[in-house]
């Protein structure tokens, strides 16, 4: 039986560093029977599942979309199409609007349908990769920030509303598909640096015995907490650092000091007067312990119920206060 791996995300653990080892490995794991299915290929060759999200039953356009991508399954030659995308579930947090992926319900619907119009002669395997909550939010609010947010952490954290961060609720629901669908979840804290790009494959297909050219897992730039402070407060100043030539100059510096006297040699004195406005050498840009541990407190019993369910890859002991 021909196997559809759809690995939906989430955003924030790990999706872009995973797309970036399949795009490097794509020969190799074509190969060994599997074709990488990433975005560029959903928009140019059809079998799109990136708005499998907005699928609705009453909709007859969705059936016809739902039997296209049924037939281009059936055309595949491979015993594997390995399929990546996080906007699958639907936009990040706090893009669009405070709910945390309000519409996977729908997209759950959608994997069902898609199962019952390929006849169940191909395997849906849902993969979903999560971390803990209180990481997982100081992860987006980095990335956002990186992207021109302007909001302070408590600001963002006030409008994500903390307590809707629920794996247990998504895992529900990929636990009730039908039981020809094979839904797994991972925990990306369990994954160990060295070898994570090799946990990732495994977790996506199952054991196997692909020799990947490198080991670990790359992604997004990650900026270190001084470099966060320093890009919230151009932010805020509305100074346009990411088309600038200086970018890389000012804050790839790791040094506080240097970086700020960087700045001001690019800038108008105008400008770095704005800047000098918004900048805190020592801005929140994430939990104080205190609060972190009220935070996952929160979560104690939720987190317990995620992990007992059987589609979970891992023990609640992964998620302890020092991870």
């Amino acid at each position: 039986m021909k196997k559809l791996v759809i690995h939906m995300g989430a955003h924030r653990c790990g999706s872009t560093a995973i797309q970036s080892m399949l795009r490097r490995e794509r020969a190799t794991l074509a190969d060994n029977g599997v074709r990488v299915h990433l975005r560029a290929d959903m928009a140019e060759r059809g079998m799109d599942f990136r708005r499998l999200h907005r699928y609705r039953s009453v909709n007859p356009l969705w059936h016809a979309k739902l039997q296209d991508i049924a037939s281009r399954l059936a055309a595949v030659t491979e015993d594997t199409l390995l399929a990546s995308e996080e906007n699958l579930m639907g936009t990040m947090p706090a893009v669009r609007g405070n709910g945390f992926y309000p519409h996977f319900d729908r997209l759950v619907r959608g994997l069902a349908k898609l199962d019952a119009t390929t006849g169940k002669i191909i395997q849906i395997a849902p993969r979903l990769v999560v971390r803990r909550q209180d990481n997982y939010l100081e992860s987006v609010y980095a990335f956002r920030v990186s992207r021109g947010l302007t909001k302070t952490f408590d600001t963002f954290l006030a409008s994500v509303d903390g307590k809707s961060i629920s794996w247990l609720r998504l895992a529900k629901l990929l636990a009730a598909l039908p039981q020809t669908i094979a839904p797994s979840i991972a925990i990306l804290e369990t994954w160990p640096k060295p070898s994570a790009a090799d946990k990732a494959l495994e977790f996506l297909i199952g054991p196997n015995d692909v020799a990947l050219s490198t080991r670990r897992l790359t992604g997004n730039t990650r900026y270190s907490s001084q470099q966060l402070r320093l890009i919230l407060a151009l932010n805020q100043a509305k100074i346009a650092w990411q088309e600038a030539v200086w970018r890389d100059d000012v804050v790839g510096c790791q040094l506080v000091d240097e970086a700020l006297q960087r700045l001001k040699d690019h800038v108008s004195s105008g400008a770095y007067a704005r800047f000098e406005q918004h900048y805190v050498p020592d801005a929140k840009i994430g939990f104080s312990d205190t609060e972190r541990g009220q935070f996952l407190a929160g979560y104690t019993r939720e987190n317990q119920e995620f992990f007992s369910l059987p589609i979970v890859c891992a023990e609640a002991g992964v998620w302890g206060p020092d991870t």
